[in-house]
């Protein structure tokens, strides 16, 4: 880890979360977050879980009861998963990610620089993994045009849920982007849309050429937690490379590391070594563009234990 590239919280951004409920009493957690220099506009997102070593000091965090928890209303979904379930839920890369690509910091390297002005003059990106959209949703209220991509029911029941609820903020944005039709929503100075995708379906059979072509970013946060999922992401954003090979795309990936007892021989979570070996041996290139120490917490013998791990933001090109 360079110290270099460290990177403390941005002043002036903020999370929190509270907890909802609906008629029918049953809850959702709603996160929240600012965006820069725009009315303090705060965007917000229903998700099912409370954040996950997301929050920061005093920000708020949503306390459930043993009433709110209720069996998941998807679980019999087709092409439900484990993994998939995490989705419904924010997590430290999401946070990170964000606060990289949008909220500038004295000791950002000259790339990253230039990736957050390219965002904000309207980025075409591809979002994978979008979880319940703060990422897209975010990049999109800053200028961006994104697609958001995920699992058929996190799009039909986190995503495009969020969409709407973060419609129409008051930002001028131009007119929507063809790519984006006929289904693009306005979210503060961009557009965003969604799409199922499923990454170990080919690609082609689920986006369309205009979809996949054009291309300046592929973003994805916290979404190789799981050694199983390393292989297909990377084949997915191989097929996305290849189709908008003359725009040359890069692929920005925030990582939380969770293999700090085990490292590579860890059965269940990515190491960093695999997600660098993994990128060379496609002939790529990788470089942490920044990275941070965050606080998060588990369950033990003991009891609750807090833990010391980092959150990396990579940048990847073919």
């Amino acid at each position: 880890m360079d110290p270099s590239r460290y990177r403390a919280l941005p002043e002036g951004f903020s999370c929190g979360e509270t907890v909802e409920h609906d008629s029918a009493g049953l809850y959702s957690v709603i996160f929240r977050c600012n965006l820069p220099d725009i009315n303090s506009t705060t965007l917000e997102f229903s998700c099912r879980e409370p954040s996950c070593g997301v929050l920061e000091g005093e920000e708020e965090a949503a306390i459930l009861t043993d009433d709110d928890y209720v069996v998941d209303p998807t679980f019999f979904d087709d092409g439900y998963t484990m993994a998939g379930k995490t989705g419904f839920k924010v997590w430290t890369g999401t946070r990170f990610l964000i606060e990289a690509l949008v909220w500038k910091h004295p000791s950002d390297v000259k790339r990253l620089r230039e990736i957050q002005e390219t965002i904000r003059r309207g980025s075409r990106i591809i979002e994978l993994g979008s979880g319940v959209g703060v990422v897209g949703t975010y990049l999109a209220a800053m200028g961006a045009s994104v697609l958001m991509t995920d699992l058929p029911t996190l799009v039909e029941n986190a995503i495009d849920v969020n969409l709407l609820r973060n419609k129409g903020i008051p930002l001028d944005c131009a007119e929507c982007p063809k790519w984006l039709k006929p289904n693009g929503i306005p979210i503060g100075k961009g557009w965003a849309s969604s799409t199922p995708l499923n990454w170990t379906v080919p690609i082609e059979h689920q986006l369309t050429k205009e979809q996949m072509s054009g291309i300046d970013f592929i973003v994805a946060s916290d979404v190789v937690f799981l050694v199983e999922m390393l292989d297909s992401l990377l084949d997915t954003v191989s097929a996305l490379f290849q189709v908008s090979e003359d725009q040359c795309p890069s692929f920005i990936l925030s990582f939380q590391r969770r293999d700090a007892k085990d490292g590579k021989k860890s059965k269940s979570f990515t190491a960093i070594d695999s997600i660098i070996e993994n990128v060379k041996q496609r002939g790529w290139a990788i470089e942490c563009l920044t990275w941070r120490y965050v606080t998060t917490s588990r369950d033990s013998d003991e009891g609750l234990v807090k833990e010391k791990d980092e959150v990396y933001v990579f940048e990847i090109r073919r």
